[in-house]
């Protein structure tokens, strides 16, 4: 697992998961905007049957933009775990292209429950897909699946 604190007060996580290393995504927190950046380089492994990006990894990005970017919000280090409660997502464009950034950011919320909306990107801008959703703060878990 890799935290590095960069000096535009980002932190960006890099292989904190199994399935993070497994999947490949970055993410890149900004704990003072309440803002959080999850990109991925894409290659032929993602496609679906009609050779686009499938759509199960055009939803994980933005779910993890929105969900990071509520943890962000509420902790420096940016480990306040958060669940989806639910995720609404907005398909907009196929993705063909070699790597895909969703930028995600808290729009309102109370104490445990926060709002998160999400857009993605090509790396020629153009937008993918979009996302809206709440999201609960979450107790920090004693028991894991990776202990089963």
């Amino acid at each position: 697992m890799t935290y590095s604190f960069n000096t535009d007060k980002s932190i960006s996580i890099r292989d904190e998961t199994e399935f993070q290393r497994f999947i490949g995504y970055e993410l890149e927190l900004f704990p003072e905007e309440g803002k959080a950046i999850c990109a991925l380089d894409i290659d032929a492994k993602y496609a679906n049957r009609s050779g686009v990006v499938h759509g199960a990894i055009v939803t994980m990005l933005l779910d993890n933009a929105c969900g990071a970017s509520c943890s962000a919000s509420v902790d420096p280090t940016g480990k306040q775990p958060f669940v989806t409660l639910s995720l609404t997502v907005n398909f907009i464009a196929p993705a063909i292209c070699k790597r895909l950034v969703a930028k995600g950011k808290v729009v309102g919320g109370g104490k445990s429950t926060l709002f998160a909306e999400a857009e993605l990107f090509d790396e020629k801008n153009q937008l993918i897909a979009t996302a809206t959703g709440p999201f609960k703060r979450a107790p920090q878990r004693d028991a894991r699946l990776d202990d089963a």
